[in-house]
């Protein structure tokens, strides 16, 4: 919220601070909604919203697109670094005054394409503010093995000024792989290996990040700055059974980065409001790994340094009631640079790709429009047209141009129900570190950097409708379509010592999807207090696989997930508690010489918070209640799979350690 309107907004608040719009595609949560299971920041309220599923953002270039589905104060984060979960987790619940969810478009929202949003409406008033957080997890059956993590931010809203302030620094190992049980045997039969691995991952990550907000003679501004540094150390020991020996495999990882930033907001009169957003990001990872076994030593190592400079600006009308405009302009440089070198037996393994330099300029222009006829009807439309230069470092560059309109129709018959109906044209983006060569050390699989690529353009329609009931239950059902261009997956191409699979465009692809989420209070069913949250994603892909010709699906993709919630809000003793299910089907990834299933059992996890005071929250969680098990199937061809023979097929079979984290959280205000 800008500087210039707390004035304004405090005087609405004494009046009624619980005033929320009279819109029916707009439910408002009081704070009073959310009093019996007394939630510490506003992220544990936005997850008790009926039928309302968070959306964090993508982890995309550029401003569009890289948005989340819940906004602050009517604005977006202005950094893109700072996960929307993180900032969200910092803003103590008693300085959250109501939470709207706007469904299908409101005037003045920034929608961003997203058919819902949550508007967390914090308190303008002044103060220092913050949370100290400690927490460790320990995993059991592991020899003391555990990971600590402390946590503290700050807010301060001295008059005109707001300073904020974060830091974690967390280091242990918490990784719950127990062991796994590796078989592989020949074509005909053989056995050919027989080993159990079992594996340490210490890391350690310092996480800091700052913020100022004042205002300027002419609207506001807010300056953001962020930093990381993490570290990880795999050993990974191999015991073979079959043939008799032993192996050792390390792996370093250091990664850094930072981003700082800012956003200017300045009202223009007449309903009229220019935002202004510039950010500038860098990020460096670097992996350096060894295999010894007795038939062979391998080494691998991959080096990228990346970065980002984009500027969006935004003007948006909202002068009339039932209708707001805006139209903008964004600006992007992208760069990623990378090498990586492949080691067997001290002799260089060359793949195709292995040092690139990867460059994109890009602009983007937008309009988009909501139109509210009545509270029951709302139409939102929009256009983005994109025009890029991509220069993989291949000595040529590739000039690209989309346009992507939008339209969604939102009905609201009464406060209770919901349809909408969307449609609209996205255009993906280009992963940069496709264009490198990389090597997966546990599996010895090489993929070698792409050349040429144009990103997928996905045609999307959908029809959504949800139903409110009980106060606090929800039922919501999608059914959507995607019709996709240019469908990125791999692709086998000829390197110096054979066939690699790479990334490439491998033709048109289709996508369906039923998600149905719903959320049931229990009280009527005895259970004071309860409530059982549900979900269910049922996806079914068709793509050409570039190596056979053969329609299938998706690779990597579970034609089911599932999860399923259960939690209690006890009043009386300051206390909530539940338990939380979730598992997927078995999915299967494609490879030219190859395929690989893999599946897992359903994931288990219980909780307790407890309050002793207002300002102080315990918390208790035992995770992976079952140990649940997973496994993989991998078969590998001398070619193509699917003429080949068969050179061997291996089996995996991983077991997973319990563990429990305790948390202590301090608010102060």
């Amino acid at each position: 919220m800008g500087v210039l309107s707390i004035a304004l907004l405090a005087a609405a608040l004494t009046q009624d601070a619980g005033a929320a719009p009279a819109d029916q595609a707009v439910t408002s949560y009081d704070a009073g909604f959310f009093a019996a299971s007394r939630p510490g920041d506003a992220k544990a309220m936005i997850d008790r919203i009926p039928g309302f599923a968070f959306d964090g953002g993508g982890a995309v270039r550029g401003l569009s697109g890289a948005a989340g589905n819940v906004l602050i104060d009517g604005r977006r984060p202005s950094s893109k670094s700072d996960s929307l979960s993180d900032v969200l987790a910092r803003i103590p619940a008693d300085q959250v005054i109501r939470i709207d969810v706007i469904r299908g478009g409101a005037p003045g929202i920034d929608m961003q394409r997203k058919p819902v949003v949550a508007n967390v409406i914090r308190d303008p008033r002044g103060g220092i503010s913050g949370t100290v957080t400690v927490s460790d997890t320990l995993t059991l059956d592991a020899e003391g093995r555990n990971e600590g993590e402390v946590a503290a931010d700050l807010a301060a809203r001295l008059g005109a000024h707001v300073f904020e302030a974060a830091a974690s620094y967390e280091r242990g190992d918490a990784h719950d792989r127990r062991g796994t049980h590796r078989v592989r045997t020949a074509g005909d039969g053989r056995l050919l290996m027989d080993s159990r691995i079992d594996s340490d991952k210490p890391g350690e990550e310092v996480v800091g990040s700052a913020a100022y907000e004042t205002a300027l003679p002419l609207g506001d501004v807010r300056l953001n700055i962020r930093g990381y540094r993490e570290i990880t150390d795999v050993t990974e020991r191999d015991a073979f059974d079959y043939p008799a020996g032993s192996g050792l495999l390390k792996e370093a990882y250091r990664g850094a980065g930072g981003e700082f930033g800012g956003r200017y907001v300045a009202p223009l009169g007449g309903g009229v409001e220019l935002e202004t957003v510039a950010l500038r990001s860098w990020r460096t990872n670097e992996t350096r790994a060894t295999s010894v076994t007795a038939a062979k030593t391998v080494g691998y190592r991959r080096f990228d340094e990346s970065g980002e400079t984009v500027g969006r600006a935004v003007l948006r009308f909202h002068g009339w009631d039932a209708l707001s405009l805006e139209t903008g302009l964004e600006a992007a440089f992208n760069w990623l640079e990378g090498d990586s070198a492949l080691m067997v037996g001290g002799a260089l393994v060359p793949a195709p790709g292995s040092q690139a330099r990867v460059e994109e300029r890009r602009g983007d222009g937008f309009a988009t429009g909501v139109w509210q006829p009545s509270p029951m009807l709302a139409l939102e439309a929009g256009l983005r047209f994109e025009a890029s230069v991509l220069d993989p470092g291949r000595g040529e560059e590739q000039g690209l141009e989309f346009a992507k309109p939008s339209a969604a129709l939102t009905w609201t018959p009464n406060a209770q129900q919901l349809v909408r109906i969307r449609i609209e044209r996205e255009v993906g983006q280009l992963n940069f570190n496709d264009f490198v060569a990389s090597v997966n050390m546990y599996t010895g699989v090489v993929t070698a950097g792409a050349g040429m690529l144009a990103p997928t353009q996905t045609l999307r329609t959908e029809v959504a409708f949800e139903q409110r009931f009980a106060g606090r239950g929800a039922l919501a059902a999608i059914l959507r379509h995607e019709q996709i261009e240019d469908v990125i997956g791999l692709a086998p191409v000829a390197g110096p010592n054979g066939l690699f699979d790479a990334r490439s465009n491998v033709g048109p692809g289709l996508r369906q999807m039923l998600e149905v989420n719903s959320t049931v209070p229990l009280d009527a069913g005895g259970i004071s207090g309860g409530l059982l949250k549900a979900g269910l994603k049922a996806v079914r892909s068709e793509v050409t696989d570039a190596a056979t010709g053969e329609h299938r699906s998706y690779s990597g993709q579970s034609a089911l997930e599932w999860n399923a919630a259960f939690t209690q809000d006890l009043p009386e003793w300051n206390a909530t508690w539940g338990v939380n299910l979730s598992g997927f089907t078995d999915k299967t990834a494609y490879r030219f010489d190859g395929t690989e299933v893999s599946g897992a059992e359903p994931w288990a996890s219980a909780f307790v918070d407890y309050s002793p005071r207002a300002d102080v929250t315990l918390r208790l969680e035992v995770n992976n209640l079952t140990g649940r098990s997973a496994w993989s199937e991998r078969d590998v061809h001398a070619g193509l799979r699917h003429v080949a023979d068969l050179v061997y097929a291996e089996r995996r079979d991983e077991e997973s350690y319990r563990n429990v984290r305790l948390s202590v959280r301090k608010a102060f205000n």
